[in-house]
């Protein structure tokens, strides 16, 4: 929940200090590098569940 608050946050301030250009392009690349996240963290996880099971 701590996180979800950062997030939030972070995207609030992005978008209240600079262009909505800059905004748009910053919001995207933090989007991007999330999902790059989750799905590298579903990659390792799930092969050591399999192996678990």
């Amino acid at each position: 929940m701590i996180f979800l608050k950062f997030l939030k946050s972070v995207f609030l301030s992005i978008w209240r200090d600079s262009t909505p250009i800059q905004a748009a392009l910053i919001s995207s690349i933090i989007i991007v590098i999330l999902i790059v996240l989750v799905f590298s963290l579903v990659q390792v996880i799930v092969p050591f569940t399999y192996i678990a099971i």
